[in-house]
């Protein structure tokens, strides 16, 4: 309701930065494919008089943002909202991951999965090997 068009938009905008300002902010956009679609609409939709007006809110909205979250979110704005089929981008190499399982860091992992789970994998009984108290 407050992204829709009889909002003012300096309000549409304060409101996109206490909803989706702060760190967290960029993964629910980019988790949730309804909201970074609404938000994208509106985005588009603000006359350009008004998006020069709240261009320095969601600036400050966005910056906060890590590194790789808004570049994850910049890719997802160049493919448009509703294009997001994990099985095709898993299957065609995401940005920085391999299309498949890489063995030997999966590997390299067991170590420590063992000293916290203990060496069965029973995480009931490993409690008491890394000093829990029951």
């Amino acid at each position: 309701l407050v992204l829709s068009p009889g909002t003012p938009p300096a309000d549409a905008a304060g409101w996109i930065e206490g909803f989706v300002g702060g760190s967290g902010g960029g993964l629910l956009l980019f988790h949730d494919e309804r909201l970074f679609g609404l938000v994208d609409r509106w985005l588009t939709a603000v006359p350009a008089e008004a998006f020069t007006d709240v261009l320095p809110l969601l600036r400050r909205t966005f910056s906060v943002y890590e590194p790789g979250v808004r570049r994850t979110l910049g890719e997802l704005v160049r493919r448009g909202p509703g294009r997001r089929d994990r099985t095709d981008r898993a299957a065609a190499g995401a940005p920085g991951f391999g299309p498949g399982v890489d063995e030997a860091r999966a590997d390299a992992v067991s170590p420590v999965l063992r000293l916290l789970l203990g060496p069965d994998g029973d995480a009931e009984t490993s409690g008491e090997r890394v000093g829990v108290r029951r």
